[in-house]
């Protein structure tokens, strides 16, 4: 289970998050809606890793996100609003660079990178 304990993100001491709690049961839909400007992608950016919260806590199953983060963004998948692609990379050299941050071993990553292209 996803849960959030009161989350505050500060941009030069105004903010963009303000005390967000909430928790996503597994196998559940959970929907986290505002108006534009109301902090939904900042708080999303939060429980990625990709933004630090200002204060508040993510914990997944019971345990602190950033006391493992790299074994949280493991089991993570995020498709952010603005795609961020590397345009001097192929797109077999995009699934080799993102397969090998993911620890696919080379004997699994390459026959699939063949199958999607």
């Amino acid at each position: 289970m996803l849960e959030i304990r009161h989350l505050s993100k500060l941009f030069s001491g105004i903010p963009a998050v303000d005390g967000v709690s909430f928790s996503a049961a597994p196998g559940a839909v959970t929907g986290y809606l505002g108006p534009n400007g109301s902090g939904k992608s900042t708080t999303v950016k939060m429980i990625t890793g990709l933004l630090e919260p200002s204060s508040g806590e993510i914990f997944w199953n019971g345990a602190r996100v950033k006391d493992d983060l790299v074994s949280f963004k493991s089991i993570l998948g995020y498709v952010p609003e603005e795609p961020f692609l590397y345009p001097h990379l192929s797109g077999a050299e995009y699934l080799e660079l993102a397969g090998q941050m993911r620890l696919i071993p080379p004997a699994r990553l390459y026959p699939k990178i063949e199958a999607f292209l």
